[in-house]
């Protein structure tokens, strides 16, 4: 998580979108949510598209390691906020927003009870073998029902180091096997990002519900 802090403060923040996510604009009304539903958005940074779901009248709750990017957030923003201090996390919390800025792996259970989550960067940003881990986080901070937009990235992994790192739709599906229900929404091929030097790249946008298991 220290790489990831060292790319906010260095600035080689490549990631971060000055635009709300076109995908995001797109599918979120198909997850058919309550407008005041929680929405969780692990490893956020100073994402927009939280912007664009408090707008559309959900109360966001974010998480973040690298404490420049959630000053930032607030600060772009012009958000007035409090800080609340634990004894390993801080919360940030304003108007619709709280951002915990810790390590998304070390949270407990029951500190986010998410009716909802959205990734755009996310799990493509984690190491491969952590991506079970990954998906219990999301099991443990979210509600049975609970629904997910996520947006994924796939490319032949030999030819770009990562990350972001190349997440297949099968592995998508063997990640969620036990106690979700996965459901393909989209899938584009992404010819402005061939200048990476890639042979081929695309994005898949899943509906992912969590289940009783």
């Amino acid at each position: 998580m220290e790489y990831w802090e060292n790319r906010w403060i260095t600035g080689q923040t490549g990631w971060h979108r000055s635009a709300f996510s076109e995908l995001l604009l797109k599918h979120w009304p198909s997850l058919e949510l309550n407008s005041n539903c929680e929405v969780f958005v692990p490893l956020c940074g100073k994402s927009l598209d939280m912007i664009w779901l408090a707008e559309n009248g959900h109360t966001i709750t974010g998480v973040e390691f690298a404490k420049p990017a959630v000053k930032t957030f607030f600060q772009e923003n012009e958000i007035e906020h409090e800080i609340t201090k634990y004894s390993d996390y801080q919360k940030f919390s304003g108007e619709k927003f709280t951002i915990l800025n810790s390590d998304f792996f070390d949270l407990e259970s029951g500190i986010i009870h998410a009716d909802a989550w959205y990734d755009r960067a996310a799990m493509i940003a984690v190491k491969p073998n952590l991506r079970r881990d990954y998906v219990n986080q999301i099991r443990r901070l979210t509600k049975v029902g609970a629904v997910g937009l996520l947006i994924t990235y796939t490319y032949p992994q030999k030819e770009m180091e990562g990350p972001p790192f190349s997440l297949e739709d099968e592995e998508v599906y063997n990640l969620f096997n036990d106690g979700f229900y996965v459901k393909p929404l989209e899938r584009i091929d992404l010819e402005d990002e061939r200048e990476r030097g890639l042979s081929r790249i695309s994005s898949t946008v899943f509906k992912i519900t969590r289940i009783p298991n």
